[in-house]
């Protein structure tokens, strides 16, 4: 499909958007699940698309960046689901902290 000059300047010049991210399962014996209902990942242009997802978003804990390297992210059925490595934090994540993401998403319906 070609592309107007419109439509790559839409894409290039877009809002970065932003959620908080809700928990889906903190039992897992490897990773601290949490998701974003009802997110997905961005569709961007071709030359962009071989970026890997975690290098796409940034994810703050408790206003503390986390490094891409600590976290799985993928798109699951109801909306963007990240998995944080377990084995790479010392301490627990729970409910009452304050999970954020920003960067190539969109909410949709």
């Amino acid at each position: 499909m070609k592309r107007t000059l419109l439509d790559i300047t839409q894409k290039i010049s877009r809002k970065i958007s932003g959620v908080h991210l809700t928990v889906k399962n903190l039992k897992d014996s490897n990773y601290y699940i949490f998701e974003a209902k009802n997110y997905r990942f961005v569709e961007v242009l071709r030359e962009i698309e071989y970026r890997k997802l975690q290098d796409r978003v940034s994810i703050y804990i408790n206003t503390q960046n986390i490094s891409n390297r600590d976290f799985l992210i993928e798109d699951g059925v109801d909306g963007i689901v990240v998995k944080f490595i377990k084995n790479k934090f010392q301490y627990e994540l729970d409910e009452m902290d304050e999970i954020y993401l920003k960067g190539d998403i969109e909410n949709y319906a």
